[in-house]
């Protein structure tokens, strides 16, 4: 292979994210000319670092390739150490499950049986991105928020403000955390998703203004706050909560 090829490839696992990027710009507008160089990147996608697999699978993704080939780097770069390089990694999932069905069911999975806390997390926020109207998201969610991971359990909370739909025991359930929970990051969170939570249920709002309003006074500057832009959220009548 010429050297100038060699070097973008040895600059896909480069610690420096300056020289990925641009080694991942190279690799794009090469492959605009020469496809044949999906071989040697099929190759990083199968043995390169955790970094190079991920260029990898962004070079071919942003190439047009949305083969299932893609998906074990995928998942294994939920667990990158680089929180952007995860994101793009959930957002290329989301894609690819819009396409083919088996990523959902794998995602499921991964949410629940992952031995990573982090990689059972960043797959919450990619089902949430991916089937926010499938009941086995809300399952899932609904199961993360008693997990060993205290993060993913903040993670499972935050979800449930992007389902289409939020069950009355879940909001139930919400509500309780709201108004007492021993870890006081599970309350904020819980504050800032309660408008969404409680607006298919509009029987419990009352309880929602009440609990949101007695928190505008808590010690705990974060969730007073959390709980002042919360309150505004809410619809002004029970009958519009809709």
């Amino acid at each position: 292979m010429p050297e100038p090829e060699a070097e973008f490839l040895r600059n896909l696992g480069a610690k420096e994210r300056k020289l990925r990027r641009l080694a991942c710009d190279d690799a794009i507008a090469a492959l605009r000319e020469r496809p044949e160089l999906r071989d040697p990147l099929h190759r990083v996608l199968a043995n390169g670092t955790p970094e190079a697999r991920f260029s990898a699978v962004w070079i071919l993704f942003r190439s047009g390739n949305s083969s299932l080939r893609l998906l074990p780097a995928l998942l294994d770069s939920l667990e990158l150490p680089d929180g952007d390089l995860r994101w793009s990694a959930v957002h290329m999932l989301a894609t690819l499950g819009r396409i083919h069905p088996e990523v959902l069911h794998l995602l499921l999975h991964e949410a629940r049986e992952a031995r990573q806390p982090t990689r059972r997390r960043m797959s919450l926020f990619a089902l949430r991105e991916l089937a926010p109207e499938q009941d086995a998201t809300h399952a899932v969610l609904l199961s993360a928020l008693d997990d060993s991971d205290s993060a993913v359990q903040r993670a499972a909370l935050s979800c449930f403000a992007k389902l289409c739909e939020t069950p009355r025991t879940t909001a139930d359930r919400i509500l309780q955390i709201l108004e007492s929970h021993p870890d006081p990051r599970m309350s904020r969170i819980a504050a800032a998703v309660t408008p969404e939570v409680v607006a298919a249920h509009p029987e419990l709002l009352e309880d929602a203004r009440r609990l949101l309003g007695a928190l505008r006074a808590s010690s705990d500057p974060a969730l007073a706050r959390a709980a002042r832009a919360a309150l505004p959220r809410l619809p002004e009548h029970p009958g519009s909560a809709s």
